[in-house]
């Protein structure tokens, strides 16, 4: 199992860079203490303050592979969205009965969600090559014989086709459904997750007595500047999603 699986999301480039930089600050903060780490937590240490130089030596080179990865988001949470639409518009039929196609409708809608989407859309804050893994795999979802008849019949088409192009994008980018290479930022951001995802398995191996002073700090220390940077860009995601609602809502009447 991938170390970076252990960690709440994935972080822009620009988070990364923030995170391993206040990590490489922590560090010598407690060696400036005497602070002795054990071996294996200062060496995953260093390998993230090593890798986080390589990702801020390549600079805005991320930003195609950053770009693609935030429209097939959008197009994934645009479609799971929809099913979650068609299924809401016929719900409480217990109160107002639904007619049979209006129960047909809702029925292909819950059986390609939990064929596609069982598990709902939330992958897609993934680390890059596991959101591919999960990718990948909701596209031969959609090849199945009943999936497609009741996408045909949704009139969903055109969405699907959209979901497949991102998919294939995103995998060409990756360099895993092409011969050629992935890109070195990318590789480098991967890098990056599997090594703080390390330090974090590191640091609950050696110092998970809680009720020791020293072990809370030295946790507080290692890991915060990941969970600081992962907290400020969900608070980002969240001011974001509030401007475009706002955006979004009618002139009020006068």
């Amino acid at each position: 199992m991938r170390k970076a699986a252990f960690l709440a999301r994935r972080l822009t480039p620009a988070g990364c860079i923030i995170a391993g930089t206040k990590l490489a600050a922590h560090r010598e903060a407690l060696r400036s203490r005497k602070t002795k780490l054990a071996p294996k937590v200062d060496a995953a240490v260093q390998s993230v303050i090593a890798r986080t130089e390589a990702v801020e030596a390549l600079g805005s080179t991320d930003a195609t592979m950053t770009e693609i990865d935030r429209g097939a988001d959008r197009c994934i949470s645009a479609f799971g969205a929809q099913l979650d639409g068609i299924e809401r518009a016929f719900d409480h039929d217990d109160i107002l009965p639904v007619g049979h196609g209006q129960a047909a409708r809702r029925a292909d809608a819950a059986l390609v969600r939990s064929e596609v989407l069982s598990s709902g859309t939330g992958f897609v804050k993934l680390v890059y090559s596991q959101q591919w893994v999960r990718m990948n795999a909701m596209v031969k979802a959609l090849d199945g014989k009943d999936v497609k008849a009741a996408v045909e019949r949704l009139g969903l088409g055109a969405e699907v086709d959209r979901l497949r192009r991102w998919t294939a994008l995103y995998g060409q980018k990756l360099g895993v459904t092409e011969a050629k290479g992935a890109d070195p930022a990318i590789k480098a951001v991967e890098a990056w997750h599997e090594a703080y995802g390390t330090l974090m398995v590191q640091v609950h191996a050696e110092y998970d007595d809680d009720t020791d002073e020293t072990h809370a700090l030295l946790r507080d220390r290692l890991l915060s500047p990941y969970e600081d940077a992962a907290e400020e860009e969900r608070r980002a995601e969240r001011a974001r999603a509030a401007s475009a609602r706002k955006k979004n809502e009618p002139e009020p009447i006068v």
